[in-house]
């Protein structure tokens, strides 16, 4: 069960995300990888992981998933010029672990399998993550992907559909 202090945690972290949107005249700047490029933060294997556990938690359907949105070019660019190199090692670590064990899941077959498998590996470690069994930053990683893809224009604009001023703003109305 999340904490109160949690909650509130997040509930400021997706403020913060609409209020860059507004900010920023509603476009975030993302270094997007061009396809061939490289991520600077993650391996290729990380990079590939963190796709398809993107694309698994936030698919594609009548509006952008998680892959449209550039969700893990934003968290590679977040990890390289933001994050500190203790969320770095803890971030790669529990990277790493989930990496481990949705292969041990899938039967080694989480990122070159069907999605029907990749899926099914998924929902596996999610319900065991959030059964209070010991998952090593799966739920995280899971807030951190959502967070990041609500805070892109798709995710907040298109998916739940916000809007920087609702309406027109009078100063001074005449109430009589």
């Amino acid at each position: 069960m999340i904490s109160r202090r949690d909650a509130i945690k997040s509930l400021v972290i997706t403020v913060g995300g609409s209020s860059l949107l507004s900010a920023c005249g509603g476009r975030v700047v993302l270094d997007t990888l061009m396809p061939g490029a490289s991520p600077r933060f993650y391996s290729e294997r990380e990079m590939a992981v963190l796709s398809r556990v993107s694309d698994l938690l936030l698919p594609r359907t009548e509006t952008p998933g998680a892959l449209d949105a550039q969700v893990p070019a934003l968290l590679d660019q977040l990890m390289t010029e933001w994050a500190s190199s203790e969320t770095q090692a803890a971030h790669r670590a529990a990277l790493a672990g989930l990496d481990t064990r949705l292969q041990a899941s899938s039967g080694g077959e989480f990122l070159e399998g069907t999605d029907a498998v990749a899926e099914q590996a998924l929902a596996a470690v999610d319900g065991a993550a959030f059964a209070d069994e010991p998952v090593e930053g799966y739920r995280a990683l899971k807030g951190l992907i959502t967070q990041a893809y609500f805070a892109t224009e798709a995710g907040a604009v298109d998916e739940q559909q916000w809007v920087a001023v609702p309406g027109r703003w009078d100063p001074c109305v005449d109430r009589s």
